[in-house]
């Protein structure tokens, strides 16, 4: 039984959107160049990449969805990988002076009670989770911490609740997997 398999067995709604994103790789431009300092930063890159521990990034927003975070869960427990817990959002961004301050401060609340739960329920299954929270862009956040940490191989998300499914089906779970070499739907 493949990983896809395994994924969509265990509950019948809850199906899961793959996206594979190419891994690092040397540009032989570079290499033909004479870029040393490029290739070896690919090279790098791809070294760490291989020898750290493998890691999910779920992404949500200060509000948890049970989906996501049993997915994450079961992904983590099935791979023996850690999990980084990152709550991010760029509501307070749109405010200014006093109401900033104040939505900013109510996003860390929420984002620390329900990360301090999903943590429980982590170190519950012998999961190892580290919680990140910061006030930005989602899609900045992701991949400065992706670059930043090699080991940080999937991403998931909330799923987007907004676009209809034709089979009136619960929303899919996306998965990123940022070391693959190919793009599969």
């Amino acid at each position: 039984m493949g990983l896809m398999d395994w994924m969509k067995s265990g509950k019948k709604k809850q199906d899961v959107n793959v996206s594979k994103v190419a891994e690092q790789t040397v540009d032989m431009g570079e290499m033909a160049a004479g870029n040393q300092v490029a290739a070896n930063a690919a090279l790098d890159r791809m070294m760490a990449q291989k020898s750290a521990t493998t890691k999910i990034l779920v992404v949500q927003d200060g509000d948890y969805m049970p989906q996501v975070t049993e997915y994450a869960l079961k992904m983590a427990q099935r791979l023996d990988c850690d999990v980084v817990a990152l709550d991010v959002t760029d509501a307070p961004l749109q405010f200014s002076g006093e109401r900033k301050a104040q939505e900013s401060k109510r996003f860390t609340e929420k984002a620390l009670a329900n990360g301090a739960k999903f943590v429980e329920q982590a170190e519950a299954v012998g999961v190892s989770v580290q919680h990140v929270m910061e006030i930005a862009e989602s899609e900045e956040v992701i991949a400065r911490i992706s670059s930043e940490d090699a080991g940080i191989r999937y991403v998931l998300t909330k799923p987007d609740l907004d676009i209809p499914r034709e089979d009136h089906e619960q929303a899919q779970v996306p998965v990123f997997d940022l070391h693959c070499s190919c793009i599969a739907r």
